[in-house]
């Protein structure tokens, strides 16, 4: 990878971090989020755009290998088509809250992961007891 390419990369990955951190509390305190975004690369050898959209949000819809849909912002369904190269952490239920990431190269290629995104708990203060 070309020095342009790699800080080409690194300034799009940058942006999409504080764009997702900036979110991350709504969508810790129960939140939802749909993101979209499209990276592309100029330089030596064959230029390349990557789509990436991110959706977190409530299962509505599973069917393993087929399809997951998924009620995000404003309660809009998303939906996406799955295959047998799904990347998954753990099972899918319905009504459980997950992260689906799905990414498209320019060459057709695409790369769907699901992971579990419980809602954030809530610390509590410990005091100490002194010794007595």
């Amino acid at each position: 990878m070309s020095m342009r390419r790699w800080i080409t990369t690194a300034a799009a990955l940058a942006f999409l971090a504080s764009v997702v951190a900036a979110a991350q509390t709504k969508v810790e305190s129960g939140g939802s989020l749909h993101m979209k975004s499209t990276t592309k690369s100029k330089g030596p050898g064959p230029n390349t755009k990557i789509k990436t959209e991110t959706v977190i949000g409530s299962v509505k819809e599973y069917e393993s290998g087929k399809k997951i849909v998924v009620t995000g912002p404003k309660n809009k369904d998303y939906k996406f088509d799955l295959d047998d190269n799904v990347g998954m952490k753990g099972p899918v239920n319905v009504g459980e809250r997950v992260k689906v990431t799905y990414s498209k190269a320019d060459g057709g290629d695409r790369v769907t992961t699901i992971v579990p995104y419980p809602m954030a708990t809530k610390h509590t203060k410990k005091t100490k007891k002194s010794a007595a």
